[in-house]
């Protein structure tokens, strides 16, 4: 049995991929001076990190959808409107595919 540092360089070796949408969502906050966008980004980045260093516990305080089967956490940002990352798994262990960077739906 591997030590915990051996084991965690497993799952940095599966890095995140991302929708052409997702990756131009994160291009355009990145670009971005406004105060707001850049509050979204530090949040979204926040469950980025999450799900790439523990691709394990991808579905911990995440709701699943069905069909195809995908799992999405809303990131409350301060002074504005909460987002969503969606995203699924692939069939090898660790391997998430962000499929977007949204703003939330209001379901109020």
């Amino acid at each position: 049995m591997g030590s915990a540092s051996d084991q965690r360089k497993v799952h940095l070796t599966m890095p995140l991929t991302f929708t052409p949408e997702a990756a131009q969502r994160l291009t355009t906050l990145s670009a971005s001076s406004n105060a707001y966008d850049q509050a979204v980004l530090a949040a979204v980045k926040t469950v980025l990190s999450q799900l790439e260093l523990h691709p394990e516990r991808h579905r911990v305080g995440a709701s699943q959808f069905t069909e195809p089967t995908a799992w999405g956490r809303i990131v409350d940002v301060d002074e504005g409107a909460s987002w969503i990352v969606l995203w699924t798994i692939g069939e090898n262990p660790g391997a998430i595919r962000i499929l977007r960077v949204e703003p939330a739906p209001s379901l109020g």
